[in-house]
């Protein structure tokens, strides 16, 4: 069963910039002029919307500016969770939600406040910490977000007792631990900043690799492809089994001889990785003309992917379509039959994907 997109999912997956998806090139942006350490600008927001207004950084106290928007979906996401940060900082952190690019740029019209305003109502108890909007001028997203380099939401600032700016994420990713830290005095800001430093330098880097593979891609260059994922794999060990599957799916769309080559190339690369390994199984047994020798290749991923998460009845399907494409239907029963069991057991499982399960083990019974 197919569980990967192509290259730009496994780039979105690992957090490497949108910009690749939408073709960018490599050029270096400019320094931001917010960073860590540098003075956090007002919040000269339009309007405060829900909570108490913050109309000036105290000295002493400490500050999370998070920008979000109605329309983010992501932002949906994080608001229940600052909202139980909010809660567990209560009297020591102070949270503030700023919605941002809710209207065409520069545009005066102020209708969309309203639609704020209901959203905001609408979240009640779920959204529950000091909420404002920006105004038609973005004049907040730009003292902030366009300073700081940042282009998506949701983003987080955390503004320190001195009144800088102690720390710049996404809100779901390193906010809670950093603010832990600097209520125990133990955050370090310059290692914090050196950190950010450098992991800003290898998603440049990552960045023109990505342009560049999809260049290769686009030319059928599929010996630069495998030079450049070696390069990717090296810097981003964590993440090759994915980039690997994903490369590997997009190589297969154009040429499936060229894909299998690459797949046993790299195979130690993502031969512990069951959804990796799951990916390249089911690209070949989902076709009717792949060769015997292709099939039982296949099966063997397969079956390792099973070793590996054994309750997967995603997974299992495919390893129980590779058994009856290599001829051995008995066992393709047993393990769809198994794969079929745990669907139902799963309330949350899709019904479509129920039917489509127990078809395959009526074509295997049937065959």
């Amino acid at each position: 069963m197919n569980t990967f997109k192509l290259i730009t999912s496994a780039v979105a997956a690992l957090s490497i910039s949108a910009a690749f998806a939408q073709g960018a090139t490599a050029a270096q942006p400019k320094a931001p002029a917010l960073k860590e350490g540098a003075k956090a600008p007002a919040l000269a927001v339009a309007k405060w919307v829900k909570g108490k207004p913050v109309p000036k950084f105290e000295k002493g106290k400490i500050y999370v500016v998070e920008f979000w928007a109605t329309w983010c979906g992501p932002c949906k996401t994080s608001i229940p969770h600052i909202t139980e940060m909010a809660k567990k900082y209560a009297g020591k952190v102070s949270f503030n939600g700023i919605s941002v690019w809710e209207n065409k740029r520069d545009n005066k019209d102020t209708s969309y406040y309203a639609t704020v305003e209901k959203f905001v109502k609408d979240m009640g108890t779920k959204m529950n910490y000091n909420i404002a909007i920006d105004g038609p001028a973005g004049a907040v997203s730009d003292a902030w977000m366009k300073a700081s380099g940042q282009n998506g939401i949701p983003t987080a600032f955390i503004v320190g007792k001195d009144g800088t700016i102690a720390w710049i994420g996404h809100p779901m990713d390193g906010l809670e631990e950093t603010l832990d830290q600097i209520i125990a005095g133990k955050f370090d800001p310059k290692a914090n900043a050196k950190k950010r430093a450098e992991a800003a330098a290898l998603e440049a880097e990552m960045e023109a690799a990505f342009n560049d593979l999809s260049l290769a891609m686009g030319t059928q260059d599929y010996d630069k492809v495998s030079d450049i994922y070696r390069k990717l794999s090296a810097k981003m060990p964590t993440g090759k089994a994915q980039i690997c599957a994903s490369i590997y799916s997009a190589i297969w769309d154009q040429n499936r001889e060229e894909a299998l080559k690459f797949a046993k190339s790299f195979q130690a690369d993502f031969d512990k990785d069951a959804m990796a390994l799951n990916e390249v199984a089911w690209s070949i047994v989902e076709v009717n003309d792949a060769t015997k020798e292709d099939y039982m290749y296949a099966c063997s991923l397969a079956e390792k992917a099973a070793k590996i998460r054994d309750k997967d009845y995603a997974i299992l399907d495919t390893y129980a379509y590779a058994l009856f494409r290599c001829g051995d239907k008995a066992k393709a029963i047993e393990v769809q039959t198994k794969a079929v069991e745990l669907a139902d057991k799963d309330a949350a499982a899709d019904a479509e994907l129920k039917k489509e399960l127990k078809e395959r083990l009526e074509l295997f019974k049937k065959s």
